[in-house]
């Protein structure tokens, strides 16, 4: 079944609307909630997860992305269709076949989930990087990915998994997916906590999983991303 969203990016978010209302989509989520414990997708209404994330209420999400959010869509639900974002003209399609002129190419998954995890270069090396479109900003576990880039101010952030993160200094570093180039705003995953419930902080958490980086959603304006979990792969195309 194919259906189409209204997708935007909001306050450095992507959200669609659903018959339950704003949802925020997380591809760095491994499961679903809604406020009401309902969420339908693709013309179907799912059970999912009710009245938060990870400790989050929507409430608290809300105040902190800045934007009422209702629900949060995750890979348990994604990662049962294809999907094609165009950020640029706002639409989000499920459940089509891969457009002309891409070309699909494999991605590897963050273990024991369906978050996706691509192959760059990233300031010029190469790197595993975390595919999280419900984060903010990017973040890098090695400082070889920031040497040499200027420093510019730094950001407030949060992640139910890693709580609130004070980050000192942000870079605009460029990287290379599927032979396009792009930018993304990161900042040096903290290594101290952050009041989240893990009990390890986000740089050595990354680093135990081999992953050197995540990116957001900033970059999707740019191209067309199109994602196939059901065969593990992605393509992107301008």
């Amino acid at each position: 079944m194919v259906c189409t969203y209204k997708l935007y990016l909001l306050n450095r978010h992507l959200f669609i609307d659903l018959p339950e209302g704003r949802a925020l989509i997380d591809t760095g989520a491994p499961f679903s909630s809604s406020t009401s414990g309902r969420l339908t997708w693709q013309n179907q209404n799912h059970g999912v997860n009710k009245g938060g994330y990870m400790g989050f209420t929507f409430d608290k999400l809300s105040a902190e992305i800045g934007a009422q959010v209702d629900a949060l869509l995750g890979m348990d639900l994604l990662a049962q269709t294809t999907l094609l974002f165009d950020v640029a003209h706002r639409t989000l399609t499920a459940g089509d076949e891969m457009p002309a002129g891409f070309k699909a190419q494999a991605y590897e998954l963050a273990p024991m989930s369906d978050i996706p995890l691509f192959h760059v270069t990233l300031s010029g090396h190469p790197a595993r990087v975390l595919w999280d479109t419900g984060a903010q900003y990017g973040y890098v576990t090695d400082k070889k990915f920031v040497k040499g880039a200027k420093a510019l101010t730094g950001f407030k952030d949060f992640s139910p998994m890693f709580g609130d993160l004070h980050i000192p200094q942000s870079y605009v570093l460029p990287f290379t997916l599927a032979g396009h180039d792009l930018l993304e705003t990161v900042g040096e995953a903290p290594c101290v906590l952050g009041g989240g419930i893990s009990p390890v902080p986000m740089g050595p958490f990354l680093r135990a999983l081999d992953i050197d980086a995540i990116i957001g959603p900033s970059w999707m304006p740019r191209v067309k991303v199109w994602l196939n979990p059901l065969d593990q792969t992605f393509a992107i195309a301008i």
